[in-house]
């Protein structure tokens, strides 16, 4: 329900850190331009997913930067597991890719949340 009074801005914001984790991963040779998409999109419905269901515990959390962190910790557990389930990759390259994809995403978000905050 939320996220239907919240407009248009939480699509925005999935597809914009799916397009900027996607071109991380193609930087850093994940996969080809193509997988690196497809796998960005995957990661970031479940993400976005997890984060909806743990939506309830998030919402307690009233500083801006403090849930954007948590909410960073949280996609960057569960996107690494899934990026360790859709290629066959060590643990560490799974990880390493989703911590270098999201904290590059999340500072955009948090920029964008500044605008909000600022303006």
């Amino acid at each position: 329900m939320v996220l239907f009074l919240a407009g248009g801005a939480p699509i925005v914001l999935w597809a914009g850190m799916t397009v900027i984790e996607a071109l991380m991963f193609f930087q850093l040779r994940w996969a080809k331009l193509g997988g690196s998409f497809r796998d960005a999109a995957v990661i970031n419905l479940v993400s976005a997913v997890v984060l909806a269901l743990f939506g309830q515990l998030l919402a307690v959390i009233t500083n801006p930067f403090v849930l954007l962190g948590t909410a960073c910790v949280i996609s960057i557990l569960v996107e690494g597991f899934i990026l360790l389930l859709l290629r066959k990759r060590t643990s560490s390259q799974s990880y390493l890719a989703a911590l270098v994809s999201n904290v590059t995403s999340y500072i955009f978000v948090m920029a964008y949340v500044l605008t909000f905050l600022l303006g």
